[in-house]
């Protein structure tokens, strides 16, 4: 009892200390000017990430083309949109140019592929640049925040290749003096003014010859060269496609000729391309013919030989053979990861109507279910992969992977395409009147719109689930999904409605004697209560808690309970085990706000350097790994400090170091909260 008084006496005092030092700088209090957001510092140990795609080995011409876009650069255009119709090359070109220059940009070359079905590009391009998977969910506004601070006062050259318009491109775009972004578009990007538009013309018709393998450039008199390139438009792609298919220049040239005349009174697109695609394909033997149509059914622009072979129905040495000959055709190329091959947009399409022309809608119907079986590790395939099956009426199939894959698309940055696949497994279940499919499918969305701190549509999935899962009598299934309510009620801040959900949860779990769980819904009870300053009863939660997992978080918010109760050897107990656990297993998010936590408690002892020397500890710790959200908190908590020891100018830095992360964040509430403790 004596500890509890001298405890709260503490407080008391350290609050009015802190209110009377800030009173006193309210009197003259000058208008602040606003710093702009400063990125997180590169750590020395960590190289740059690098992620520029490998140059195109028989890259050729384009002299004048990567001299004027180095003039562009050098002038200090900060956005160049390189643009033009399919095959031109304006990847490769855009490549080579990113790649020569590297030494101006240290800090990092990103790509991004905006036509590889990546939904999630800003929470991708975070994680690549090291932000903690914390940062990385959440509105797109707040995400692009976060990125232009993190990209912000730093060397960074961005590629984004495939751009479709000017909204897809806009919040990706670095604003740093010393970045630049690169995009290609076959879309002229009119609405983009911040980028500087560069039309790619055909290629000339010395370089086009150039690209006339397997005998080597032909001379610039040979007519049926010339034939040949300018039959295929004087394009990369089908320039390479029509040389590698075989044969004398001058008959090849007649038989795209005569296709190009075809599909030109079909009026189809890209018709140079398209007969150059044509003319390979025919020159495929039978085997090659299927498996590069069966691949048309893949929704991912990744496959690989496992997935190859489960288009085409083949084992997977087949499926490697068969995509080294199609590689050899130049119909695909290898990717960037390891056993993984890339079909370009064009050839994709073409091999997708293909199938649909030589095999029909039971052909299609029948690689598609292959592929749904057969689980691609890509997380951008799975989604697209799900729909294509319950539009296809493939709904048992869509299901199964669905639920297979779910695990793995959890721990993705983003959750928008997991709930575009489980929005479309709710519709095929609705339709089938699967109520397990349904009450799975909006208990997952739930989740990923809960991970994406949309809590009030997670509460609505959620509970939906719940009345789906009381009507089929699914007691077990109920329990997860009340956890998951009660913690998006949580962080809604819906206290009530949270408690009722958690212990409704914690009833079921321990009726059903299955401890898998119990700890989990423990933990978010002792949360709940923590935060409803009920900390006696978050500490009888968080103990029952601990024999049941090694999770340290739960040690970590059993210490900031014991911290409010004033039992401050049992805090540092929890806290300090909490720190070893997360220092062993690497997770620096958690070492921080554990040290942030020790910091507080030791100026519960009157113990301001100590304190002030954890705190400093979290902010290292947050800022090794630019968790923001971390750095801001642990910098108020250093000025706190300073400004009760007196210190107002140091209080004043850290007050303004955190503000300005706050603001870079996208934070403004809690940037205007800071700004406030600021003297004049």
């Amino acid at each position: 009892m004596q500890l509890l008084v001298v405890t709260f006496a503490f407080a008391v005092i350290l609050v009015i200390a802190t209110a009377v030092a800030m009173a006193r700088r309210l009197h003259a209090r000058a208008p602040d000017p606003v710093p702009a957001p400063t990125a997180a510092p590169a750590t020395p140990d960590t190289p740059p990430v690098a992620e520029l795609p490998a140059l195109i080995p028989d890259f050729v011409g384009r002299a004048d083309d990567l001299a004027a876009l180095l003039r562009l650069v050098h002038a200090g255009h900060r956005a160049i949109a390189v643009t033009g119709a399919h095959g031109l090359g304006k990847s490769a070109l855009t490549v080579r140019l990113a790649h020569e220059l590297r030494p101006l940009y240290p800090d990092g070359r990103l790509y991004a592929d905006l036509g590889a079905g990546r939904g999630d590009v800003l929470a991708r391009l975070l994680g690549a640049l090291g932000t903690p998977e914390e940062e990385r969910t959440g509105e797109a506004g707040a995400l692009a925040a976060r990125f232009r601070s993190r990209t912000a006062g730093r060397r960074i050259l961005l590629v984004l290749d495939a751009a479709t318009d000017a909204p897809q491109v806009r919040p990706l775009l670095l604003e740093g003096d010393g970045c630049l972004t690169l995009i290609t578009s076959r879309n002229a990007l009119t609405g983009l003014p911040e980028a500087t538009p560069f039309p790619l013309a055909p290629l000339t018709e010395s370089d086009a010859l150039g690209l006339c393998p397997p005998t080597g450039p032909y001379p610039a008199h040979d007519v049926g060269a010339l034939d040949l390139v300018n039959v295929c438009g004087r394009l990369p792609l089908a320039i390479r496609m029509a040389a590698a298919a075989g044969g004398h220049p001058a008959k090849v040239a007649d038989r795209i000729a005569a296709e190009r005349a075809r599909l030109d009174s079909l009026h189809i697109a890209d018709v140079a391309a398209r007969a150059a695609f044509e003319a390979a394909y025919a020159a495929l033997a039978n085997a090659d013919r299927h498996l590069l149509r069966t691949l048309g059914a893949y929704p991912g622009a990744r496959p690989t030989a496992r997935i190859a072979a489960a288009a085409a129905g083949w084992e997977q040495q087949d499926a490697h053979e068969g995509l080294e000959r199609l590689m050899a055709a130049q119909l695909v190329q290898p990717a960037e990861a390891p056993g993984a091959y890339r079909l370009h947009d064009l050839i994709h399409r073409f091999a997708a109507e293909r199938l649909e022309h030589d095999m029909g809608p039971a052909g299609c119907r029948a690689a598609l279910e292959r592929l749904l079986a057969a689980d691609p590790a890509d997380p951008t395939a799975v989604p697209r992969l799900v729909r294509a099956g319950v539009r296809e009426g493939l709904h048992g199939a869509a299901y199964r992977l669905a639920a297979t894959a779910d695990s793995r698309l959890r721990d993705e940055a983003g959750q928008l395409p997991r709930i575009a696949m489980w929005s479309a497994v709710l519709d095929a279940a609705r339709r089938a009147g699967e109520h397990d499919w349904a009450a799975h499918a909006l208990r997952s969305l739930g989740d990923a719109y809960r991970r994406e701190g949309r809590y009030d549509q997670a509460v609505d999935h959620l509970r939906m689930s719940i009345a789906v899962q009381q009507r089929a009598g699914a007691r077990a299934d109920q329990i997860e999904t009340r956890r998951l309510l009660g913690d998006a009620l949580h962080r809604a801040g819906r206290y009530d409605e949270a408690l009722r959900e958690f212990r409704t949860a914690l009833d079921g779990c321990r009726a059903l004697r299955g401890p898998t769980g119990e700890a989990d819904i423990l933990r978010g009870l002792g949360a709940l209560h923590l935060d409803r300053r009920r900390p006696d009863e978050a500490i009888a939660c968080l103990e029952a808690a601990v024999p049941l997992t090694g999770c340290p978080d739960i040690r970590r918010i059993l210490g900031s309970a014991y911290v409010q109760t004033g039992n401050l050897t049992a805090a540092e107990r929890c806290l300090r085990s909490a720190l070893a656990a997360y220092r062993h297993l690497g997770r620096a998010v958690g070492e921080g706000w554990t040290l942030r936590e020790l910091g507080h408690l030791e100026e519960r002892r009157w113990a301001f350097g100590p304190g002030a020397d954890h705190h400093r500890a979290a902010l290292a710790a947050f800022d090794r790994i630019g968790y923001g959200t971390g750095v801001a908190a642990a910098a108020e908590a250093i000025g706190d400090n300073l400004l009760a020891q007196g210190d107002e100018a140091g209080a004043d830095a850290e007050y303004r170091r955190a503000a300005a992360v706050h603001g870079g964040l996208g934070d403004h509430v809690r940037e205007a909260e800071v700004r406030r403790k600021l003297s004049m």
